[in-house]
Formats: structure tokens, C-alpha cells, sequence
């Protein structure tokens, strides 16, 4: 009797620990969201695709696409999926001709401000390898950037090894809706179902958006979600580290100062 006591007084401090901690996560997370909702915005990018064919030229045609970034700087750079603003990979796929050629001119690019404005920005950078775009506001316009105060993402600490999660943990990712339900901010609960180290390190997340902020239990920033390209083709969604997401937001400052 003695023995069936002791067990269950254990799985009752084990039980009510996780509670605990999962009662703590949660709390985390939303004064996460209340506080950081605008580190994830809409960006709106217009484009012009010419397309040649077995040295045909087809006719430019424009398109108006919209894509999730996350906003990594106060100054409102902001890192989004580049699959989501650029159609190649989707026309090259649909023509399955070996020797197509596609030119994406971006006409207009603008970050849509949750308050309804919309602020020009140029493209800095195109990574298709990492399926990366970082884009930068534009300012000394009419719609400066200098008028708005951009909410930088939470949780990167240059000075502290970044968190590495381990399969099973639980996540948190910052998303918005889409138009026809106001760009409503949003939590997305996941899970890490891999941890990818070699030849480049990814997380394996579900439930995830592509150009979406991923938060451990702790509120710890764990990087940005953009698909893994093979062949210039967009596969599967993965999670890229925040270390390598600034590694390469360095560079692309750098490049453009």
C-alpha cells in the first residue's frame, strides 16, 4: 500500500510541474505577442515577369503578391521568404522546359503597416539558396519610413549562445492573418520534430509559416521560416537559425552602406 502511495504522490509533483511549466510558456507567449505583435508584418511586392522560351520572349506580365516578413532591426530591415515575393521557381516548374529564362523586375515593394499605412522599401538582397530576401524602407519620400516606429523582433543576443531546441520541445511562431480578417496578429503553437546540424543547420518545425519568427518556451528568439530549396525548387518548411539569419543581415548592411 505503502509503495502504490509513494507512486502516487510522484506522478501527482510530476504532473503538477508540468502544469506548471506549461502554464509558465504560455504566459511567456502571450505577453510575447501583446508586446512584440508588429515585429511581423505584410509586405506587398509588385513585379514584372518576362519569360523566354527556346529564345521566344514572351509577353511581360505584372503581378501583385503578398508575403509575411519579420522585422529585425529598429530601423525596419526586414527578412521574409523569398519564394513568396519572387514567382520563378512556380513558372519554371509549370513550363518544364529546360531552357526557360525568367526576369523578375520589382517595381514596387512596400511594408504594410498593421495602422493601414504603406511604407516604400527597396530590396536588398535575394539569397535563393537559403530562400531569403532582406528588404530595407526607403526614406526622404512623402511616405518616409523615418515617420514610423518599427517593432524589432525580441529575444536576439549577440553576447549569449543562441538556444538550440531539442525535438519534442514546444514552440511558439508570431503570424497575421490575412486581409479579409484584418491582419490580425496570431500565435502558432508547434512542435520540433528535427534538429538539422550538417551540412547546414535547420530546425524541422510544424505548424509554421513561411517568414514567421519562431520563440522557444522561454520567449527565446530561435530564428525565421523560409523553405528548404533543392535544385531552385522550394520543399520542405524549415526553421533557419537566428545566428545565421544576422550573420547574413551583417552582410547585407554592409553591402549597402
Amino acid at each position: 500500500m505503502k509503495f502504490f502511495l509513494f507512486i502516487f504522490l510522484l506522478t501527482s509533483i510530476f504532473c503538477h510541474g508540468k502544469n506548471t511549466e506549461k502554464k509558465n510558456s504560455e504566459s511567456i507567449w502571450r505577453t510575447l505577442l501583446t508586446e512584440n505583435a508588429n515585429c511581423v508584418t505584410w509586405v506587398s511586392a509588385t513585379v514584372r515577369v518576362e519569360v523566354s522560351v527556346g529564345g521566344r520572349s514572351l509577353p511581360p506580365q505584372e503581378q501583385k503578391l503578398e508575403a509575411l516578413g519579420t522585422i529585425i532591426a529598429d530601423d525596419g530591415l526586414t527578412v521574409l521568404s523569398l519564394t513568396k515575393v519572387d514567382p520563378t521557381s512556380n513558372i519554371i516548374s509549370r513550363l518544364r522546359s529546360p531552357g526557360a529564362s525568367v526576369q523578375v523586375h520589382y517595381t514596387e515593394v512596400l511594408i504594410l503597416m498593421q495602422d493601414g499605412s504603406e511604407i516604400p522599401a527597396r530590396l536588398l538582397l535575394k539569397d535563393m539558396d537559403l530562400d531569403l530576401a532582406f528588404l530595407l524602407p526607403i526614406t526622404g519620400t512623402d511616405e518616409s519610413s523615418e515617420k514610423f516606429t518599427f517593432s524589432a523582433t525580441p529575444g536576439w543576443n549577440r553576447a549569449k549562445t543562441p538556444p538550440t531546441p531539442e525535438i519534442l520541445n514546444e514552440v511558439v511562431s508570431i503570424s497575421k492573418l490575412g486581409r479579409n480578417l484584418y491582419r490580425q496578429s496570431t500565435l502558432r503553437r508547434g512542435w520540433v520534430n528535427a534538429v538539422i546540424e550538417k551540412p547546414r543547420p535547420y530546425f524541422v518545425i510544424e505548424n509554421t509559416e513561411p517568414g514567421t519568427p519562431v520563440f522557444d518556451q522561454r520567449g527565446r528568439w530561435l530564428g525565421v521560416v523560409v523553405y528548404k530549396m533543392d535544385s531552385g525548387r522550394p520543399t520542405e518548411v524549415v526553421t533557419l537559425p537566428i545566428e545565421d539569419i544576422m550573420e547574413i543581415a551583417e552582410q547585407v548592411r554592409s553591402r549597402n552602406q
